[in-house]
C-alpha cells in the first residue's frame, strides 16, 4: 500500500509542474514545457526537496535564478521572473504553505 506521504508529495509536484507549464508558455515552446518537464527544471535549480513553503520563501534573486535555470534546462528563452512569480502563486493557490506537512 502506497505511503499517504509520497502521494501527497506525488500530487504536489505534478500541480507545480501544470503550473509552471501553463505560465512559462512562451517563451518556453507548450510542447516542450509538459508538467513532467517543468518540474524536472525546477528540481535541476532547486534541488528535489521542493516544498511550499520553499517556493513562498523564494527570494527575488532565487526567482530571477530559477528563471534562469529554466531557460537554461530547455535551452531556450529564459522565462521573466513575473512568469516564474505567476507559477508559484498558482501553485500556492492549490498547495498553500504546510499543506505537505513541512512545518510540522
Amino acid at each position: 500500500m502506497p505511503d499517504p506521504k509520497d502521494q501527497k508529495r506525488d500530487d504536489f509536484t505534478v500541480a507545480m509542474g501544470e503550473s509552471f507549464s501553463d505560465s512559462i508558455c512562451p517563451p518556453l515552446p507548450f510542447d516542450d514545457a509538459s508538467p513532467h518537464e517543468c518540474y524536472n527544471a525546477i528540481w535541476s535549480v532547486l534541488g528535489r526537496n521542493v516544498t511550499p513553503t520553499s517556493l513562498a520563501s523564494l527570494s527575488a534573486s532565487q526567482m530571477s535564478a530559477l528563471a534562469a535555470g529554466i531557460g537554461a534546462y530547455f535551452e531556450s528563452e529564459t522565462p521573466t521572473v513575473e512568469q516564474v512569480r505567476d507559477a508559484i502563486a498558482r501553485t500556492l493557490r492549490r498547495w498553500p504553505v504546510g499543506s505537505l506537512g513541512e512545518n510540522e
